[in-house]
């Protein structure tokens, strides 16, 4: 029997150990990609090679009101303020949710307040860029990402552990 997608059923945002449920319109999670060098000398067809690094990662947020605790962390959200850690609950028909959490320390790069329109929400969406990123599904630890300390944890497995081990880190 063919089983139905797992579906997002709500999320919560929390910045700086304050809940934005509601509030908190959408989020759009930073892309993890493996930087890469094509390589073409000698083979038929250009092959991609890691080169030990990550893309920048970064994301937005959408909040329904101006909220002064937000923009008073312009220029971060590290440092004395707790990780923006985002919760929601996968669920497919007739099956129990699951929890996904993501957990993201950095800092927020821009602020906009977009336009002011009579009788609507005073949206405020944020840019940031990412230093952690950790992903948690369920009891499984997918990503755990540190990038001042070089991590990358996929799965359980450090990518960079032998890397960091042959240059003496």
């Amino acid at each position: 029997m063919a089983t139905s997608p797992k579906i997002l059923k709500k999320f919560k945002l929390f910045v700086d150990g304050k809940g934005y449920l509601g509030i908190a319109d959408e989020i759009t999670l930073p892309k993890v990609t493996v930087k890469t060098r094509e390589i073409t000398s000698g083979f038929q067809a250009p092959i991609e090679l890691d080169v030990g690094q990550l893309e920048k990662m970064e994301g937005t947020i959408t909040l329904l009101e101006y909220s002064s605790d937000v923009l008073k962390l312009m220029g971060g959200w590290g440092g004395d303020t707790k990780p923006l850690v985002a919760r929601g609950a996968i669920q497919a028909q007739g099956q129990a949710p699951v929890p996904v959490k993501v957990t993201l320390s950095g800092f927020f790069k821009e602020m906009d307040m977009g336009n002011w329109k009579d009788g609507e929400e005073a949206k405020l969406t944020m840019q940031y860029a990412v230093q952690k990123y950790k992903l948690e599904i369920g009891a499984d630890v997918i990503y755990d990402i540190d990038l001042a300390n070089d991590v990358r944890i996929v799965n359980g497995v450090d990518q960079m552990a032998l890397l960091r081990t042959a240059i003496g880190a």
